[in-house]
């Protein structure tokens, strides 16, 4: 009976956590996109920590590989906020409080994904950051 009260009591918990963060971050959350890129199961990822993910130098996506065809490579941010797509190019940008965080994706000539970079206000010393990719496409 005690475990029960206990598991309620972490619901509780969670489902206060998961309001507050709706409330702070209205349109996607942090852990959704660390989701969608393949970084993170945590369920409640603030800015800060998504960002650290992101300049991690051990930051790898595994939702996105190189020679990705381009569709399936756009399809990983379907929930961007804005969605810009140029000839060998793609731009998707999600907006918090703390500013627009910004994918961009980098197409050879047949349409396959070669490079990924982010790029925020906040980086310092760089305009923007490139994040490792699986090497290869394995067609899933």
């Amino acid at each position: 009976m005690a475990q029960t009260v206990r598991e309620k009591s972490m619901r509780a918990v969670a489902w206060v956590l998961q309001c507050y963060q709706r409330l702070r971050y209205p349109d996607i959350l942090p852990s959704d996109i660390a989701a969608d890129l393949g970084l993170a199961k945590a369920r409640f990822l603030n800015f800060d920590d998504l960002f650290n993910l992101l300049t991690d130098e051990n930051c790898s996506l595994k939702r996105l590989s190189r020679f990705m065809p381009r569709e399936k490579a756009e399809a990983v941010f379907s929930r961007a906020q804005r969605q810009e797509r140029f000839g060998r190019s793609a731009l998707y940008s999600y907006y918090f409080n703390e500013g627009w965080l910004e994918f961009i994706l980098h197409f050879d000539e047949e349409a396959r994904l070669r490079r990924v970079y982010f790029q925020h206000k906040r980086l310092q010393t760089q305009q923007r950051v490139e994040l490792a990719v699986i090497k290869n496409f394995s067609g899933n």
